[in-house]
């Protein structure tokens, strides 16, 4: 009965890739788009990558597990190997930018029960207006905060499953937009009864549109075809969906210590992905890892005529993942060295554009 149900979930996953790629390719500009809908989402901090351990993901969906499991695959939560996991990250990001996550799970039997938080700070940023291109003197601080809840449970000894509800919500002085999100997930252990052969599927960013609300768009106007007087008029937002995405992933130890991993991603904003991870661990004193990212199709983009009359360039531009290619990181596990049930994660992730500095993620993990 319990794999009747597996098999009919795992199902209803797989067939959300398919949707996934009608809706980036024949929504929102189908062809003249490029299949592609890059920046052009709400909630864009949904995407970026939390905590060291996995780099850029290669292979995450089926190997995250504990409190990290949280964001990548929250299947993985249920296959903890402590009553009580904490951890906390610390993330630097493009454009002096950075991100925290933090959040504790508890274990229960074959049930597992998380909370999560992750924030992005952006930092000041002057105001300007038409009539102060330089700035008036003032600064606002965009914020984005993102918290969820987490449920996981061994479904058998080597299947588990997971879902996590988000709130998200990001605004700008005095607009602000909210959205709820789902996150869900398989991991298998030892699939296909192949020993070390780990398998995971997850549909992560699932929900309705974002909308933004408040007083900030409440402009002075004149009504057309009325004789009342200036007075405020609320501009109506446009909604924006949601960053969703599909992944399925599987990792294989080749030797004792030794694991490789993959994961193919396909997001209905940008193009597909894949991410690759190696790794190799001494157990009790560290692992080292390695990974590569890459984008599994080109988008190319040139000025239309028909939406713009300047044109501004005179060739095709390629949209590029600007973490495409090499990460590295490792862990330094301080059981042995100070008689703690902790660890440290780090990761470096360059980027291939040009000054843009490179993403440094120190997550510290505890357990009890």
């Amino acid at each position: 009965m319990i794999n009747k149900r597996i098999i009919a979930i795992t199902a209803v996953l797989a067939f959300s890739l398919n949707a996934l790629s009608a809706q980036g390719r024949f929504e929102y500009g189908g062809d003249l788009a490029g299949g592609a809908r890059n920046g052009t989402s709400s909630a864009v901090s949904l995407l970026i990558p939390q905590g060291a351990a996995y780099l850029s993901g290669g292979g995450a969906v089926a190997t995250a597990t504990g409190v990290g499991a949280a964001y990548w695959n929250p299947a993985g939560m249920a296959r903890a190997t402590n009553n009580l996991e904490t951890t906390f990250s610390q993330r630097s990001h493009f454009a002096d930018m950075s991100v925290m996550f933090a959040g504790a799970a508890v274990k229960l039997g074959k049930n597992s029960f998380g909370v999560s938080v992750r924030s992005l700070d952006v930092g000041e940023i002057p105001v300007t207006t038409v009539f102060a291109p330089d700035g008036t003197g003032e600064k606002f601080s965009p914020s984005n905060f993102t918290a969820g809840l987490t449920f996981s449970r061994m479904m058998s000894a080597k299947t588990s499953m997971g879902v996590t509800v988000n709130t998200t919500s990001e605004g700008f002085r005095r607009v602000k937009g909210t959205a709820m999100t789902v996150d869900a997930g398989v991991q298998y252990m030892d699939f296909l009864n192949i020993s070390n052969l780990d398998v995971g599927v997850a549909v992560r960013n699932f929900g309705r549109p974002m909308r933004y609300e408040g007083s900030g768009l409440l402009t002075k106007a004149v009504e057309v075809g009325t004789d009342r007087l200036t007075q405020f008029l609320k501009v109506e937002p446009a909604e924006f969906d949601v960053p969703m995405l599909f992944e399925i992933g599987m990792a294989y130890d080749v030797m004792p210590g030794l694991q490789v991993a993959g994961t193919y991603e396909s997001n209905n904003f940008e193009q597909d992905k894949t991410k690759l991870m190696a790794s190799y661990s001494l157990p009790g004193l560290l692992t080292v890892r390695g990974g590569f990212l890459f984008e599994m199709e080109t988008v190319e983009r040139t000025d239309d005529s028909r939406t713009t009359t300047v044109d501004e360039s005179s060739s095709k531009v390629e949209i590029d993942n600007m973490y495409d290619g090499v990460s590295f990181g490792g862990t330094v596990y301080l059981q042995r060295y100070l008689g703690v049930n902790a660890s440290i994660d780090y990761a470096y992730i360059p980027t291939g554009f040009d000054g843009f500095d490179a993403s440094s993620v120190f997550t510290l993990n505890v357990g009890f």
